[in-house]
């Protein structure tokens, strides 16, 4: 028989140490679906990054030098790489200087447009990319083990359909300076202020000195019609563009006010 008497604190503490698993069992709010998500995502770039660095490469480095390898003659425009690696121009600028210092890419100004510079994987820097690569996918596919069998390509559909929650698609809007959300991640954003369905797509950056900045153009503002079609899409709104003839009469909501704005256009 034991001499230690149980204690009724201990069996208190016990309780609320059970609660936990508890809660666990109800349905997860926003916000511990979003801590939950950081501190996954927290542990994923810890992991990655440590594979890399016994090739001394950094995350964003080993993306840009992966995605110049798997490009057309491992060449693309510094706009391409920004949106294939996710990451802002200024910041792209730094990263990429830093890669040209060690002669990883070459860099040079866009024969065709003066404005556009062109990165291309040196040797150096492809030796290294296939070096480094397969220590960063078995390190992904060991993480990846860690997901309930069968459901990796559930998941990863729902991140991406998350994704586009954040990231605007930038195709062929850049010639009005304007980067655009999905109509579906549209009609969500504006449910979430009370605003009424309105097929379009909405605006979520104005890039300054463009012809949508001139042209008054903000973000928020949710363009239904193009010319003479409705946008019922980022296709329609291209199509659109590349119909236009040196304007293009654009019809929005701001809010629930409708709005007109005439952007003239660059070649």
């Amino acid at each position: 028989m034991s001499d230690v008497k149980s204690d009724p604190a201990d069996a208190g503490r016990a309780q609320t140490a059970a609660q936990p698993a508890d809660l666990s069992r109800e349905e997860s709010t926003p916000a511990q679906l979003a801590d939950l998500t950081i501190s996954v995502a927290a542990h994923l770039e810890s992991e990655l990054e440590e594979a890399l660095a016994e090739h001394r490469l950094t995350r964003p480095s080993f993306l840009v030098l992966d995605a110049l390898e798997r490009a057309d003659r491992h060449t693309l425009s510094q706009r391409d790489l920004v949106t294939r690696v996710r990451r802002t121009s200024g910041t792209l600028s730094i990263r990429l200087g830093r890669l040209e210092r060690a002669r990883l890419i070459e860099r040079e100004p866009d024969a065709q447009s003066r404005r556009s510079v062109i990165v291309t994987l040196t040797e150096r820097g492809r030796a290294l990319l296939l070096a480094a690569r397969p220590a960063y996918e078995q390190r992904a596919a060991r993480l990846a083990a860690g997901l309930p069998a069968g459901s990796a390509t559930a998941l990863t559909e729902q991140l991406e359909g998350w994704l586009a929650f954040f990231e605007p698609v930038e195709r062929a809007t850049p010639q009005l300076g304007l980067a655009v959300a999905t109509a579906a991640v549209a009609k969500r954003m504006r449910a979430a202020v009370g605003l009424p369905d309105e097929a379009g797509v909405l605006v979520v950056r104005v890039r300054s000195d463009s012809p949508a900045d001139g042209a008054g153009v903000a973000r928020g503002d949710l363009i239904t019609r193009a010319g003479e079609h409705s946008v019922h899409s980022i296709g329609d709104l291209e199509r659109a563009v590349r119909a236009a003839d040196g304007t293009l009469v654009l019809e929005a909501l701001r809010g629930a006010e409708p709005r007109d704005f005439t952007l003239t256009l660059r070649s």
